[in-house]
């Protein structure tokens, strides 16, 4: 849908009305203020813009986007897409690859990420549970957390399976639902959060195997009823996958843990055997991160994010 040349297009779950008010009209009294208010909010929304522009770069991952890929994922005009993403290339938190013509995120968005990384241990904390997970099960497993409509890929260790999946980075971003952490994650959201993600990440469905809307909400079915998320090769071949949230004792759980293996390993014993672990680990690494949630609880709480 085209948006509305007085409105800003809903960008990331935000909509801001920049309609310009005249004098006289009535506002309660507000007519001197309106310039200020104006440009507050067109301030906000150009912050806005370009968040939504670095997610959408963080969520393609390294090969990065071309400038009318851009502008067509975020709805908006290509000059004011050009705007934002020259804005950003020249504060390097974007880099433009000069033969393929396609931005990424630059390294001043990293700089930014180390100066962060001490008040967020996750990973820290996390860390020995991934690690006698994968060693019980021999698997990989993956440290997810929610962030707005998307999923990201925290940490991953690898067991000792001599074939291995190498399904995500450390770092990598992918639509909820995507995936047995991913799907915990979408699952564990009210309704109509569910849905609004769903709805915010359909232009990105199309490039995941065997996912759609109707897919996405069989599965939030199925996870709610079975109490843990599976993958049976709906993102790669061959690839299948179980991931459960960390339980909290208030809010929507915002972390999970997967663990992935060959599909044709993934079945019978091996499953049972997994599953048993899986849980049994969640839920102790659950009470862990609640008293410890001063620290870095509230860092994905916003679901409208």
């Amino acid at each position: 849908m085209t948006p509305s040349p007085r409105h800003s297009s809903n960008i990331d779950g935000c909509l801001a009305d920049t309609t310009e008010m005249t004098p006289g009209s009535p506002s309660n009294g507000d007519v001197p203020h309106a310039p200020a208010t104006r440009r507050a909010n067109e301030g906000t929304q150009s912050i806005q813009r370009a968040i939504a522009v670095l997610r959408l770069i963080a969520m393609c991952g390294p090969q990065g986007l071309r400038l009318h890929e851009i502008a067509e994922s975020l709805a908006l005009e290509r000059i004011t897409a050009h705007r934002i993403v020259k804005g950003l290339a020249f504060s390097n938190m974007l880099q433009l690859d000069p033969q393929t013509r396609r931005y990424s995120l630059g390294h001043m968005v990293y700089l930014l990420g180390l100066g962060a990384s001490p008040a967020f241990d996750l990973k820290e904390r996390c860390q020995p549970t991934l690690r006698r997970l994968a060693d019980a099960t021999g698997d990989s497993v993956f440290l997810m957390v929610r962030s707005g409509h998307e999923a990201v890929c925290f940490d991953h260790v690898q067991g000792s399976y001599p074939i291995r999946t190498h399904s995500l980075k450390i770092g990598a971003r992918r639509a909820l639902g995507a995936g047995a952490g991913a799907m915990a994650l979408l699952a564990a959201l009210p309704d109509s959060a569910v849905e609004t993600a769903i709805a915010a990440n359909a232009v990105h469905l199309p490039r995941y195997r065997d996912i759609s809307p109707g897919r996405l909400r069989e599965m939030v079915a199925k996870t709610r009823h079975d109490g843990y998320a599976t993958n049976v090769q709906t993102v790669i071949a061959d690839v299948s996958a179980i991931g459960m949230t960390l339980p909290r004792n208030d809010g929507p759980a915002f972390v999970s843990i997967s663990i992935a293996s060959i599909a044709s390993r993934m079945t019978d014993a091996h499953l049972d055997d997994a599953l048993h672990a899986l849980r049994r680990e969640t839920e102790a690494l659950g009470r862990h991160l609640d008293d410890a949630r001063v620290a870095w609880g509230g860092m994905a709480d916003d679901i409208s994010a």
